[in-house]
């Protein structure tokens, strides 16, 4: 687990980037490619949280996206766009 401050610069600057008219999985490329290495499901729902003020289970549940892991249980880019979109409109 990264501390706060770690993460924070990453949080900021995907707060302050224009994600009007970009959909979710850009966004999620995006805070990859700001984390870095860092990046993962738990750094991922802690930029959601910070930068877009994102419910806590509904970045849990954008945390199963299938770019972070497979499985029955993992979301595709649809439904990825889908439950982030009432945020990413604010």
């Amino acid at each position: 687990m990264y501390a706060p401050s770690l993460l924070e610069p990453a949080a900021e600057e995907l707060r302050l980037a224009d994600v009007v008219g970009r959909g979710a999985t850009e966004v999620a490329r995006e805070a990859r490619t700001l984390l870095g290495e860092r990046f993962s499901s738990v750094t991922f729902m802690y930029v959601l949280m910070r930068a877009f003020e994102v419910d806590y289970t509904v970045a849990r549940d954008a945390s199963r996206w299938h770019e972070f892991h497979g499985g029955p249980r993992a979301l595709s880019d649809a439904d990825l766009e889908k439950l982030l979109a009432p945020w990413l409109a604010r």
